[in-house]
């Protein structure tokens, strides 16, 4: 085999972590010898032993020693939930480490490499670099530009309408592009709608086909808290509710009140709503509506990727259209559309060049 071999094993067992390790990337090891893999590991949740770890504490000291380290992302060098990797892969005596990507993240970036290197051991970057980068494009995006990858998601028709009346909800996609909507909420670490929204579909905004340690949290941007009174959004829940309010009200303080419900009264903008996602460590966002929220994300260019489920249906007439605001300075491109098929609909993934 070759290591180009090896490192797609470790790539499959990153992605059995999943939406399990939140703000820790996804990352899978495997451990060779004489060209046989002895231990495949990855990080099973956030807070667990890393890949490394993981694939190690199923060996021997005397297999571990002078073995070879494939692992999807740089080892740790920096105490956090865990002691640090690198330290732990010297102490081993394993021989070699290919890595496929280096750690973004300021307190690892290279360190994790260069400690290795320092004890000895011989260190490979870059391996299966393309098809690693794609385990953890929220991971890597937060913290090479500080902001979270953000991300509009909507359903439409073929004349581009998320509605057939404005002020009333329709139903657009069907049951399996709602299935698989849920199944990408669960990737995202905050979920945002505006106003309209809230009024319109009293949503939930829960993941509700899976269990999650880490559900996403919920973001309402309001003119002022009174809309949010008696929503489902505000009703008691383990998940935390934001209500991004531009102006106080006589609501706030009942609404502060109930559990897990937050008034946070500013000049909210996008630029500030990501900004302030980023403060609280969120790597990624997710936008569900309407129109004009989304209208105001595309003319501030914080728009990384489109997720869009196209139904075999036109409204015409005076329909709601998917983006109604503000235009951009100038157009957002997107890359060619990756499509999956559910039924009748169609989803559409596209990101933006820029973000590549």
């Amino acid at each position: 085999m070759l290591a180009s071999d090896y490192m797609s094993l470790a790539v499959a067992a990153a992605k059995r972590g999943g939406p399990a390790t939140y703000t820790n990337p996804q990352v899978g090891a495997v451990i060779v010898k004489d060209g046989q893999v002895l231990a495949t590991g990855y990080h099973h949740y956030f807070g667990g032993a890393h890949a490394e770890v993981d694939a190690m504490q199923q060996l021997t000291a005397a297999q571990l020693r002078g073995a070879t380290l494939y692992v999807t992302l740089e080892p740790c060098s920096h105490f956090g939930k865990t002691p640090p990797c690198c330290r732990r892969i010297a102490a081993a005596g394993l021989q070699k480490v290919v890595i496929g990507q280096l750690d973004p993240h300021p307190l690892v970036t290279g360190h994790g490499r260069d400690y290795l290197q320092s004890h000895g051991i011989t260190v490979e970057t870059g391996c299966l670099a393309a098809t690693v980068a794609t385990l953890n494009r929220h991971y890597d995006w937060f913290y090479l530009h500080q902001r979270p990858w953000i991300t509009l998601k909507y359903a439409m028709t073929l004349d581009g309408k998320l509605t057939a009346q404005r002020g009333q909800r329709s139903l657009i996609s069907n049951h399996a592009s709602y299935i698989d909507s849920q199944h990408v909420r669960q990737h995202f670490q905050a979920i945002l709608i505006g106003e309209q929204t809230l009024t319109i579909d009293d949503p939930q905004l829960t993941v509700r086909l899976t269990t999650l340690a880490h559900p996403p949290v919920r973001l309402v941007l309001l003119n002022n808290s009174t809309a949010a009174v008696n929503t489902k959004l505000t009703q008691p829940s383990t998940v935390p509710t934001y209500l991004l309010c531009r102006q106080a009200a006589a609501s706030d303080a009942q609404l502060s009140a109930q559990p897990n419900v937050h008034v946070c009264i500013a000049d909210w903008t996008p630029a500030k709503v990501s900004a302030w996602c980023a403060r609280n460590g969120w790597q990624s966002l997710l936008v569900e509506g309407g129109s004009h929220l989304q209208a105001d994300f595309v003319a501030a260019e914080l728009v990384d990727e489109l997720i869009i489920y196209l139904a075999p249906t036109v409204f015409g007439g005076q329909g709601l259209p998917t983006v109604t605001g503000v235009a951009a300075a100038s157009p957002l491109t997107f890359t060619t559309p990756q499509v999956t098929v559910f039924g009748d609909n169609l989803k559409l993934c596209l990101q933006r060049k820029e973000a590549q």
